[in-house]
């Protein structure tokens, strides 16, 4: 059984999360993230003094979890090509969750706020390297060892944001998006063709 403070803390960090999803970064106030997390102000103060370290730490916190947790959910196919086409849909799929559009509002805090930007620059930088770790997980050896790898993941990371972030306005159902086949079409002709030898200029 996990001991009171704790249970408290986790309820703290998703009602935070919630409030940036429901009512921006403006509107996650300390008294509605209270409210929804239904806890006494005195309470959310002994955990969380700061309300930026609070929205930091809420959103880490669940992206950490949510991401480790596909890292493992999903049951890897053998075939390399299948395997590229499943990482690349468990990819997506986290930028279809709430922690992403809780991180949107916060990134977008700090364009103006120079507290928040300090807190968030260095917990961004952690998580980002967890996310790296897990897209490594998703597609495996050999995929993560071809030479092209690195370059393929942190395209696919960077346009599938980018893309994500264009639901704001644009609602449609994700698993028809377009994009999907050209990521997979990318990563499958990149990371199925063989890399030169190295030797065969020598």
């Amino acid at each position: 059984m996990q001991p009171r403070s704790t249970i408290t803390q986790g309820r703290i960090l998703d009602a935070a999360v919630t409030a940036l999803v429901k009512h921006g970064y403006a509107g996650a106030s300390t008294l509605r993230i209270q409210e929804i997390a239904g806890v006494s102000r005195g309470r959310l103060l002994h955990h969380f003094p700061s309300r930026d370290d609070l929205l930091v730490a809420a959103v880490q916190y669940l992206a950490s979890a949510r991401v480790d947790a596909l890292a493992h959910a999903v049951k890897w196919p053998p075939s390399p090509r299948k395997r590229i086409s499943a990482a690349i849909d468990a990819m997506w799929s986290t930028y279809q969750q709430d922690y992403f559009w809780a991180a949107t509002e916060l990134w977008m805090g700090a364009r103006h706020n120079a507290q928040i930007r300090s807190v968030l620059v260095n917990e961004e930088r952690a998580l980002y390297q967890k996310i790296r770790t897990a897209a490594d997980s998703m597609f495996g050896t050999p995929l993560n060892e071809h030479p092209s790898y690195t370059d393929v993941r942190e395209l696919l990371n960077t346009s599938m944001r980018g893309v994500a972030l264009t639901y704001s306005f644009d609602r449609r159902p994700p698993g028809r998006d377009p994009h999907l086949r050209l990521w997979k079409k990318y990563a499958t002709e990149t990371l199925l063709t063989p890399a030169p030898d190295a030797g065969a200029d020598s």
